[in-house]
């Protein structure tokens, strides 16, 4: 009897040592597929501008999606050609603002990690977009973000909008000679037929009793070289929520400089405004009441609130107007104005009091502007601080 045990443990031992064998021999012959490079870099790029990609590891198919998040990368090629599903190939062309995920598989069937990139398209010259988009903002409804950064393109100005605050990130616009003029627009403000159905749509009235003004970010002033113009800046996606004496003394301040900057016609500017949101630090309203959403109108319940912002910001850069502006910009000959203003009641009336540099303003927002300049001209303007 003890020698059939000890045969028998033998023949256990032996089988043990030959599956602990095969394990780790099949975790050897696991092939490790080399990094994925995007060629251009993530970035800004031009309309239908080509993205190829390239790997470590030689001989490998590649496998794309757009915007698609949510696919792994183990279904990247179980999912070609499906709806919304990867394509199979080595480069893309961007025609408008994307993320591409790319996955690498070798002859094996051996996949690569899920590698993305996001690029935003440039937009024409004299445009809001033409340095970049900040925030890359969308229309795209697969987007992650789609709810929260959604991309309106004005005739005179672009918005990235958000459903959650009920407020615009940003406004951007480009401001000239031409610009100014006597249009008006005596009626309310409107809603923005535009927004998709989802979202919702900011009513004059939602400001009504709520102590706060409907503070323009792309000014009517800046857009009043005819009627129709100035009435396009009373859309409720151009406003935030600004204390009187925000709206009406120290940011309409600047927002008179910033005309006078180019009202001879000499120069031209880009100008980026929005909101900012403090979570340690509230707005005051014109009874000095701190508050985070418009009083007596909505609540954050019922999906339909206006929250409040604890300042708001602008960006400024004027140079000598002309053509080509990206290779025009200098350090030297550009005048930079970036300003962060307190929401509250007591603000000063002075805007140079809050100025600061458009790096500080990236790193409270997370939005990347003048993404196009080469490298070294925007690091040097966005380090800028103003001074007269």
């Amino acid at each position: 009897m003890k020698k059939i045990f000890s045969i028998l443990s033998s023949i256990l031992i032996l089988i043990s040592f030959s599956t602990l064998t095969s394990c780790s021999d099949k975790e050897s012959d696991k092939v490790e597929i080399g990094a994925i490079t995007f060629t251009p870099e993530a970035g800004v790029v031009m309309a239908d501008d080509t993205i190829t990609f390239s790997c470590e590891t030689e001989g490998v198919t590649f496998y794309y999606v757009f915007d698609n998040v949510r696919i792994s990368a183990e279904n990247f090629p179980k999912y070609e050609g499906r709806t919304n599903g990867t394509t199979k190939a080595d480069s893309c062309i961007i025609d408008k603002n994307h993320t591409v995920y790319v996955v690498a598989q070798d002859a094996a069937g051996n996949l690569s990690k899920r590698y993305s990139a996001s690029y935003s398209i440039s937009g024409t010259e004299n445009t809001a977009l033409y340095f970049g988009n900040p925030s890359n903002a969308t229309t795209d409804s697969n987007a992650t973000d789609y709810l929260t950064n959604y991309l309106l393109e004005e005739a005179t100005y672009t918005v990235s909008f958000n459903n959650e605050t009920h407020n615009p990130n940003w406004v951007g616009w480009h401001l000239c000679s031409t610009d100014l003029g006597s249009g008006r627009y005596d009626g309310d403000f409107m809603q923005n037929p535009k927004l998709p159905d989802e979202f919702y749509k900011v009513r004059h009235s939602d400001y009504t009793n709520g102590n706060f003004d409907r503070g323009h970010m792309c000014p009517n002033a800046d857009r009043n070289s005819n009627d129709e113009d100035s009435k396009g800046t009373f859309y409720t996606t151009n406003i935030v929520p600004q204390t009187a004496n925000n709206n009406q003394k120290v940011w309409a301040t600047l927002e008179n400089y910033e005309r006078t900057l180019v009202s001879s016609g000499a120069n031209e500017a880009y100008i980026f405004s929005g909101p900012y949101y403090d979570d340690e630090l509230k707005a005051t309203d014109k009874n000095g009441e701190e508050v985070t959403y418009l009083s007596g109108k909505t609540t954050p319940t019922d999906g339909t609130y206006i929250k409040v912002p604890t300042s708001t910001w602008k960006i400024i850069i004027a140079f000598e107007s002309g053509e080509e502006d990206r290779t025009r910009i200098t350090t030297e000959d550009t005048t930079v104005i970036a300003v962060q203003i307190p929401n509250r009641h007591n603000v000063g009336s002075d805007w140079k009091s809050y100025t600061c540099t458009i790096d500080e303003i990236e790193t409270l927002t997370g939005y990347d502007f003048f993404a196009a300049l080469p490298d070294d001209v925007e690091d040097a303007l966005e380090a800028t601080l103003y001074s007269e």
